[in-house]
């Protein structure tokens, strides 16, 4: 592992910042929380190669975005989701099946991860963990 500032980063990271040198990986960032927005945002560019190509506060707002915009990848709290989160999940990955979707969890349980992945969720990263856990999301994102 190598540390950059105040950030771990392991050597996989490192391996796929050299393979995407030219590419960015564009994310969307969507959080009801504008604080927690930008903390994503900060660590995305620490990562160096991401950016958040786009913020959403609402359900609306990421359909919206991911039907005009091209992103690598979605982070999504899945509380902004305000009914059978779920459910509405699974309903986002029907609509547009295309969308690679790390759902960010208050309530990191294997149990809810799994039920997450089960209704259309690729990844999964606890809001608490975000460090160390975005990097290893990414990297797969990027490869599937």
């Amino acid at each position: 592992m190598r540390v950059r500032g105040n950030f771990t980063m392991d050597s996989s990271l490192h391996t796929m910042r050299r393979s995407q040198r030219q590419r960015h990986i564009s994310v969307l960032v969507a959080d009801k929380n504008a604080h927690f927005r930008e903390t994503i945002r900060r660590v995305l560019s620490r990562l160096g190669q991401c950016v958040a190509s786009g913020e959403a506060s609402t359900v609306a707002e990421v359909i919206s975005q991911v039907t005009s915009t091209r992103f690598d990848l979605v982070l999504l709290d899945i509380e902004m989701v305000t009914q059978d989160r779920l459910a509405e999940l699974k309903r986002l990955g029907q609509r547009l099946p295309d969308m690679k979707v790390a759902v960010l969890l208050s309530d990191d349980t294997p149990e809810y991860r799994e039920a997450v992945e089960r209704h259309g969720g690729h990844f999964c990263v606890a809001k608490d963990s975000l460090e160390d856990q975005l990097p290893p999301v990414l990297k797969r994102a990027v490869a599937s």
